[in-house]
C-alpha cells in the first residue's frame, strides 16, 4: 500500500493540477522542490526550527500545510483568488502536498508536551 501510495497520490494531483492548468501544475512542482529543498538546507541544518508554539502543558505546531492554509483562507474569503497568477496558488499547492505527502506526523498539531 505505501508503494500505491508514492505513486498514485502525486499522479493524481499533478493531472488534477494540469486540468485546472498548466500554470498551476509548474506551481505545485515548483513549490513541492522548493519546500523540499528549504527543508534540507535549513531546517534540517538547524539554521531555523520548525514553528512550534507553547501553551502550558500543549504545544501546537504549525506544519507547513497549516501556514499554506493560512495564506489561502484569506485569499478565499476576500475573493482575491480570480486575481492572483495561478502560478503562486500552484506554489502554495505543492507546499501544502509537500507536507501531507512527505511528513508522517503531518496530522499531529496538537501535542502534550
Amino acid at each position: 500500500m505505501a508503494k500505491a501510495k508514492k505513486f498514485i497520490f502525486p499522479g493524481i494531483t499533478l493531472i488534477i493540477s494540469l486540468y485546472i492548468s498548466a500554470l498551476f501544475a509548474i506551481g505545485i512542482i515548483f513549490g513541492y522542490l522548493a519546500t523540499r529543498i528549504f527543508l534540507k538546507r535549513v531546517i534540517e541544518k538547524g539554521i531555523l526550527k520548525p514553528i512550534i508554539l507553547s501553551f502550558g502543558k500543549w504545544k501546537l505546531h504549525l506544519h507547513h500545510w497549516i501556514i499554506g492554509g493560512l495564506i489561502l483562507f484569506p485569499i478565499l474569503l476576500g475573493g482575491w483568488f480570480q486575481f492572483l497568477p495561478k502560478f503562486f496558488l500552484g506554489m502554495i499547492g505543492g507546499l501544502v502536498f509537500h507536507d501531507i505527502y512527505s511528513d508522517r506526523e503531518w496530522y499531529k498539531i496538537i501535542l502534550r508536551r
